[in-house]
């Protein structure tokens, strides 16, 4: 048997490829995605939306309510329902007033300073998603 080292220097894992996310309805949640957000279908049923830089997402059907967000007491203040994945965009801004123009579930925007500008929303299913602009490029 091959002795495997301890002590790794180099993370083993590279990126995250693709998510899943759980929704209620496939098809109202892809014609959600494709309309408030912009994202496109890579199949013709919806269960994967292609992000900006080609990035996938596939919405998945669930069997009952669920959603990744958790609540914790590490984040922002006591018992707070935290997000699982964090979106980078180029004009928060315009993604803040589309969501709203949709009557989207969303936080103010919070600048963060040298974090940048960052707000959170919930999508059709109550998934809660982090949208975040990198100010300092």
């Amino acid at each position: 048997m091959e002795k495997v080292q301890s002590n790794v220097r180099t993370p083993l894992l590279k990126k995250v490829h693709c998510n899943y996310i759980p929704v209620k309805s496939l098809e109202e949640s892809a014609e959600w995605y494709e309309k408030v957000l912009g994202l496109k279908r890579f199949k013709d049923d919806g269960s994967i939306m292609v992000l900006g830089e080609g990035e996938w997402l596939f919405l998945l059907e669930t069997k009952n309510e669920f959603t990744p967000n958790f609540f914790t007491d590490q984040w922002d203040g006591e018992n707070y329902e935290m997000f699982s994945m964090t979106f980078e965009v180029d004009d928060i801004q315009l993604v803040y007033q589309n969501l709203q123009a949709h009557n989207v579930e969303l936080e103010p925007i919070f600048d963060d300073g040298p974090c940048g500008l960052k707000f959170t929303f919930k999508d059709i299913s109550g998934n809660k998603f982090h949208v975040w602009e990198d100010i300092e490029r």
